[in-house]
């Protein structure tokens, strides 16, 4: 991967990428930041579920469309992976669920799949550095996601935000999530 990548160029001055043992690339930060600070915004590609699962799961390879192969290539062109590893879902309002706003469900809604779009990070041609935040369970993230299904500029926007005061030298990470990680994983 070449090392001028947009996502490598948009690090901020106060972050430095580094080599982390287990894990890859990994973000830490040269300045400390403040509990309920703005760390950075995800950006990528946005796809809708039926797309991604398109692109990503091997068993709907023969459902693949001509667009499809050519975003495929276009990664392969430029030295890009395909692994589905850098996708954030955010889920989208399904224009019926007023109880939602207000923390009520009603029982039917509780058991319907959310619609969701995703914000896929992966391509550093596509992306910020915020591609670069690696996993860390509870209690040592310290950093969180925010998403709204529409920003100011019509698209979903994805954001990450610190849970808590952040130190000098420490790695920015986040909570993947229970939906990120297959069955036998190791988690930390």
């Amino acid at each position: 991967v070449p090392l001028d990548t947009p996502a490598r160029q948009s690090l901020p001055p106060h972050l430095t990428l580094k080599p982390i043992p287990g894990k890859g690339l990994g973000v830490i930060t040269n300045k400390p930041f403040w509990k309920g600070e703005f760390i950075g915004d995800y950006k990528g590609e946005i796809m809708t579920e039926e797309v991604k699962d398109r692109r990503y799961l091997s068993s709907l390879k023969d459902k693949l469309t001509n667009e499809d192969r050519e975003w495929i290539q276009t990664r392969l062109d430029r030295g890009q992976t395909l692994t589905g590893c850098y996708l954030y879902g955010v889920d989208l309002p399904d224009g019926t669920n007023n109880y939602a706003m207000f923390g009520k469900k009603k029982a039917e809604e509780e058991t319907k799949p959310k619609k969701r779009i995703f914000v896929d990070a992966e391509d550093e041609y596509h992306s910020l550095w915020t591609r670069f935040i690696n996993h860390a369970s509870p209690p040592h993230n310290n950093v969180n996601p925010k998403s709204v299904p529409e920003s100011y500029d019509g698209k979903p926007r994805v954001w990450f935000m610190a849970n808590r005061d952040i130190e000098v030298g420490e790695e920015i990470c986040f909570d993947y999530g229970d939906d990120y990680w297959l069955e036998g994983d190791e988690v930390y």
